[in-house]
């Protein structure tokens, strides 16, 4: 199949995908299981052990660093000693796991110092809810003990649990370390279609399902006979809408491989229904040795779609706000101009549903002091007519796309990682079986835009081989984007046709006093809380801000600005613009 990837500077694909390397707390029971992490390869430079190597590993009790440096970083809060920056007591660590924070220095003199005072391992927490590739920097070649990063998030965790007691955690390759010890993955499981399913397309079996199957492997030394796997749908109400269970009859040999897989020697039914409720549904795979596994963290894989008339998303939506989550932001690692992030939108009854916007998110690096307030991001929406099947097709291209809409979204304050909305000039009805890209792009050449690296595609891409989440980086185009591990945290805001025709999405709206010397009122026909975006006549933005209509009435101070004419742009919550025209005295 192929698959085009670019080289990204803030790496997901960095994170390992054999299931059997693992970092993992082994106790307390409260926080043990798997953690997503990246490790200090030795093939980037590192004098590190080599994890794909069988039989690689180390286990040990956790202990945060502390070389003595005093203060506090400025930026981040920690105590800068948590930094491992500086060389440590002898022995400090010894036969320990050393916890540090990320900042301030090199990775690879964070553990090299660790190492000098006896640790057997080093996991770095990370400053940002993500993880990223380390660089070896000039100290990593002298590196002989096992380095990971973990996210924020999870290293918060263990750090609240280590101020309680003891934490004892495995890091490396686990092939082979235990008898009995089956697993699955979510890299090699079928999903949802889209993680965010539109009802309007939906309204029966016969036009939305998918397929259900996953891939078994015996991690263990010992052989396997009669491992079975259940596959279960549950839906909003928690009630089971699918449940079916495989037996593999056959031996599994260590290392052997089975796929449970449409079209194969062992199989699941489709999976679909003769209708859908609106809400999220959570689709579960579990698998079962004959006898107790003895590593069942990996035995399971689950993943969630929700059915709702508003929105059609390939990433994951929040259960609360129904937006796409993004959980850590990309770019290209080589970019000059443009940078867009996209997902694609085709279906046989398309023309059920008009686009009003789009949802996205982005983000800059906490050190390159850029904020986001004021930034501007083109929305667009392209029929994507280059006449291809697959992605095995050599006529895949980007050549024929035509903007069908278009807009652009003014970050009111520095939001970094919100999922914001920003609304099209105009909604448009889409044509049955016609592609789309929807995208969201960006000229400045230090903001991340948002992905969801929780749900992963790989099997769905591999089985449908339709692409999900293109992106643009200078014009060039890339059909699988960063991979299908790591898709566009986007969605679009949708409308059924059938029942609201062409949404109007324009308010009227005015602006008193006008002309106005320091604080103009601005009144419309709306409540709640609206993204005001004022630029002048040359489009230049002035400023942009979150106000709130109170009565459709929202006070706005315009003191700062300079004498003259100016454009006001108000986008509500919903998609609905305002357009008018101020004269400031």
């Amino acid at each position: 199949m192929k698959k085009l990837l670019l080289t990204i500077a803030v790496v997901g694909s960095a994170l390992l995908s054999q299931a059997q390397v693992i970092c993992a707390v082994q106790s307390p029971a409260n926080i043990a299981g798997n953690y997503d992490f990246t490790w200090a390869d030795p093939a980037s430079g590192w004098g590190t052990p080599d994890f794909l190597i069988p039989g690689t590993f180390i286990t040990g009790q956790l202990i945060m660093v502390n070389d003595g440096t005093p203060g506090t970083n400025a930026t981040y809060g920690n105590n800068l000693s948590e930094e491992g920056c500086n060389p440590s007591l002898p022995n400090a660590y010894a036969g320990k796991i050393c916890v540090i924070r990320r900042n301030t220095c090199e990775f690879g003199l964070k553990a090299l110092e660790a190492q000098n005072a006896g640790a057997i391992g080093v996991i770095v927490v990370n400053r940002d809810p993500s993880v990223i590739a380390m660089g070896a920097g000039a100290s990593g070649a002298s590196v002989t003990i096992p380095c990971v990063m973990i996210t924020s998030t999870d290293g918060q965790t263990i750090i609240d649990q280590m101020a309680i007691g003891p934490v004892t955690a495995f890091i490396g390759n686990k092939a082979g370390l235990y008898a009995n010890d089956g697993g699955i993955s979510p890299a090699s499981t079928l999903i949802s279609k889209y993680s965010g399913v539109a009802s309007e397309l939906a309204q029966n079996n016969t036009e939305f399902g998918f397929a259900i199957g996953t891939e078994v492997v015996n991690w263990g030394s010992a052989a396997q006979s009669n491992v079975t796997v259940n596959a279960k749908v549950t839906d909003p109400t928690g009630a089971t809408v699918y449940n079916n269970t495989v037996t593999i009859t056959s031996p599994m040999q260590s290392g052997d491989t089975v796929d449970v897989f449409p079209g194969g020697a062992y199989s699941f039914p489709d999976f679909s229904l003769p209708t859908y409720a609106a809400g999220r549904y959570t689709v579960s795979y579990t698998l079962s040795l004959s006898g107790a596994d003895e590593y069942a963290a990996d035995n399971s894989v689950s993943s969630d779609f929700t059915v709702s008339d508003s929105i059609l998303s390939y990433a994951l939506l929040d259960a609360t706000t129904n937006h796409p989550v993004s959980n850590n932001g990309y770019r290209p690692s080589t970019n000059n101009q443009t940078f867009s992030t996209c997902m694609v939108i085709s279906d046989p009854n398309a023309s059920r549903i008009g686009v009003n916007g789009v949802y996205f998110s982005a983000s800059t690096a906490s050190t390159s002091g850029v904020a986001l307030t004021g930034e501007e991001i083109a929305l667009n929406l392209y029929r994507w007519d280059d006449p291809f099947v697959d992605l095995n097709d050599a006529a895949l291209a980007f050549t024929a796309l035509t903007s069908v809409a278009s807009g652009f979204y003014y970050f009111p304050g520095d939001l970094q990682s919100e999922t914001v909305y920003g609304a099209f000039d105009a909604p448009v009805v889409l044509q049955d079986g016609l592609r789309y890209l929807a995208c969201a792009q960006t000229v400045n050449l230090s903001i991340y835009l948002g992905h969801d690296t929780k749900t992963n595609y790989t099997w769905n891409e591999a089985y449908y081989l339709q692409p999900i989440s293109p992106n643009e980086s200078d014009a060039a185009w890339f059909a699988s984007g960063f991979g299908a591990d790591a898709i566009s945290a986007m969605a679009v805001n949708i409308y059924d046709v059938a029942s609201q025709g062409i949404e109007e999405t324009t308010l009227e709206g005015v602006a008193y006093p006008n002309p106005a010397t320091d604080v103009v009122t601005v009144s419309m026909k709306a409540e709640g809380t609206a993204t005001l975006t004022v630029t002048d006549v040359a489009g230049k933005v002035a400023f942009s801000n979150a106000i709130n209509l109170v009565n459709g009435k929202s006070q706005i101070n315009i003191a700062a600005l300079q004498a003259g004419v100016y454009v006001f742009n108000v986008v509500l919550e919903d998609g609905k613009t305002s357009q008018f025209n101020v004269v400031k005295r």
